[in-house]
Order: C-alpha cells, then structure tokens, then sequence
C-alpha cells in the first residue's frame, strides 16, 4: 500500500477545500443579510431566481460550445509537432472528460485524467501531453493577466483607495505578464535563473522549489509549437478568443439577472474569478463563486439588491456545470474511464520513461 504524504492527501484536500468553501460562503451570506431574518434573504434570492430571463440560456450553451471548441483547436495547435490530430473527434473529448472530473472530484485531478485518456486513446507519450497542458495553463494565465490589465486600466468608477489598490496589482499584472513573456521565450535562461533564485528564497523547502523547477521544466518541453509563427499565432488568438468568450458569459450571466455589467467590469470579474477558485474548495467552487463575485461587483456596480449578485453567481455556476460534468461523464465513460478508477491511489500519469497502454481502448 502506497501512503501519500499527509498534505496530498485527498481528504485532507478535500477537507481545505471544504473548510474554504464554508467560510466563503458563510461570509458572503452574512454580507448580504443586514441584520435581516434569513426567511427574507432567501426569499429575495428566489425572487431573482422567478424573475431572471432563462431565455438566455441558450447564448449561453452556445458560447460554452464555442469556447470549449476552441480549447480543442489550440490544443491541436500545441500538439501539432507530434502529431495531427482533429480537434472535435481526437481533442475535445478528453478536454471534456477532464473538466467534468474536476467538478466531480477533488484536488482538480481532472487534467491528469485527460492526459491519461488522451495518451492512451492516440499513443502519445505521456509526458508529451502533460507538457501541451501545462503550456496552456501559462497562456491562460498569460493572456487572462493581459485582459484583467486592460480591464483594471479601464475602471473609473470606484472607491478611490480600491482604484490605488487595482492600479498596484495592474503594476504586478505587467510583471507577471513580463515574466511570462521571458519564459516562453528564452526559455532556458529564465529556468537558470529560477533555479538560481528558488534556492536563495528563505525557508523554502527544498522539496517545494523542486516542485515548481519541476513544473516550469515540464512546461518548457511543450513550448515547441511555440517556436513556429503560424502555430503561435493561432495559439495566442485562440487563447485571447477563449477568455473574450468567458468574458461575453458573464455578461450575459448577469443580463439574465437584470444586471448591466460593462465589458471592461466583465473583464475584471472574469480575472479575479479565474485567479480566485484557485484556491482550495469543493469541487464546482460553490461558495468561492459567490464571495468573488460579491467583492468584484460591490466595487464595479451600483446594484442595490446584492440578492440578485448572489443569484446571478449560482445561474453562471450552474449553466456550465450541469451540461460540462454530463457530457463529460459521457466522453469520459466512452474513453474507457470510470469514477471507480481514481480511487487506485496512484498518479493516473506513467512517469516518463513509461509508454501508453498499447491496449488500452479507443
């Protein structure tokens, strides 16, 4: 029997998660309340939820299908110099199957059990496809870094010390942004130089700094469509695509809700909620959801009925998560994968000098 460290365990990840998601959603009940009964909060909240436009539901799904459309052309392009792959039979199934497990089960394991299910369903090495993912979780943090900048940059209408505050973090967007910009292309000196500095960063352990030196190595063997103009290009306009959609979703989110949210405020609640459910929490990120978006729009909108906030965070939640965790469930179940299996214990990714299942189903 394998015995995981204490803190990778799923129960104890789970119980984090949990104990945050409590505690955000406790205080964001408690926000709304006002020293009024809870028969009252609860009651305007259902009356948004009577009152709200479910006509909208239909944008909605259809942008959802765009945007997880287009996670599978970029994927595609990432992993255009090992193979040729078609986007909606070879890619967006395991992209499915991966968001769905990550609403289902904890520690967000989904993006290991896509790697698993695509390496082995198109006999890919395993580490290759690890690779193209981690690549794409620096170029969504890099372009949602950009779009939350343009954003922050674009607000005027807030509390002057929170307008100090947001132009401080548009000052560290940019670093990071910088940083990133570094590591994608000169790769090989931006890994010297963070091992140089990782082993200098005070009381870090030594197995954390290998962790994240682990991370950026892994990432760097990915970045070889990177390296060609065509593919770059059409990587970096799927990705700005992708968070534009988002973007568009809250929007109409919130529309549906009698809520008028301005793109530059959408671009702001779509990074703060992007960067915000990285946090520890239940899967779905219920309760995480609420508090960002009780914080961000507090400061963005003259909304009196902050009921109808609440309302619209749980609508926005929900119209992704029902339909994604379905029809993943279904392609993860066609990819020859069951719930059972991730209770083994065991990392669902072979390690590198490990090959795909050559029997394992297609």
């Amino acid at each position: 029997m394998v015995h995981r460290p204490f803190l990778k365990s799923r129960r104890v990840q789970f119980s984090l998660g949990l104990l945050v998601t409590v505690a955000c959603l406790t205080w964001a009940m408690y926000s709304i309340k006002s020293g009024r009964p809870w028969r009252e909060v609860l009651a305007e909240i259902g009356d948004a939820f009577r009152q709200a436009d479910y006509r909208t539901l239909p944008l909605l799904w259809g942008i959802l299908v765009v945007f997880y459309w287009l996670k599978a052309v970029r994927w595609k392009l990432l992993l255009a110099p090992v193979g040729d792959f078609d986007a909606t039979r070879d890619l967006l199934p395991p992209i499915m199957a991966g968001f769905a497990l990550n609403n289902v089960l904890p520690a967000r394991v989904g993006e290991l059990i896509r790697v698993l299910l695509f390496s082995r369903s198109r006999q890919v090495p395993a580490v290759t496809v690890l690779a193209s993912v981690a690549v794409e979780r620096i170029l969504d943090a890099l372009t949602i870094l950009v779009l939350l900048g343009i954003g922050i940059s674009r607000l005027d209408n807030v509390d002057p010390d929170v307008q100090r505050v947001l132009q401080s973090a548009a000052l560290v967007v940019g670093g990071a942004v910088g940083g990133i910009l570094i590591y994608l292309i000169w790769t090989r000196q931006f890994l010297r130089l963070a091992q140089w500095g990782v082993r200098r960063v005070p009381l870090l352990p030594a197995a954390i700094g290998e962790e994240v030196m682990g991370i950026l190595r892994t990432g760097a063997d990915g970045l070889a469509a990177l390296k060609r103009g065509r593919l770059l290009g059409g990587i970096i306009a799927t990705s700005f695509a992708q968070w534009v959609l988002n973007a568009l979703y809250l929007i109409v989110a919130l529309w549906a809700f009698d809520i008028p949210l301005p793109w530059d405020g959408a671009l702001v609640l779509m990074g703060v909620v992007a960067f915000g459910v990285a946090i520890p929490s239940v899967p779905g990120y219920f309760g995480v959801m609420q508090f960002w978006f009780l914080v961000v729009l507090r400061q963005i909108l003259e909304v009196s009925a902050e009921e109808k906030i609440v309302a619209a965070s749980i609508y926005y939640q929900l119209s992704q998560f029902i339909p994604v965790t379905l029809i993943g469930l279904i392609c993860a179940n066609r990819l020859g994968f069951a719930l059972s299996d991730a209770d083994s214990g065991d990392s669902p990714v072979p390690s590198e000098k490990q090959e795909p299942d050559p029997d394992a189903s297609n």
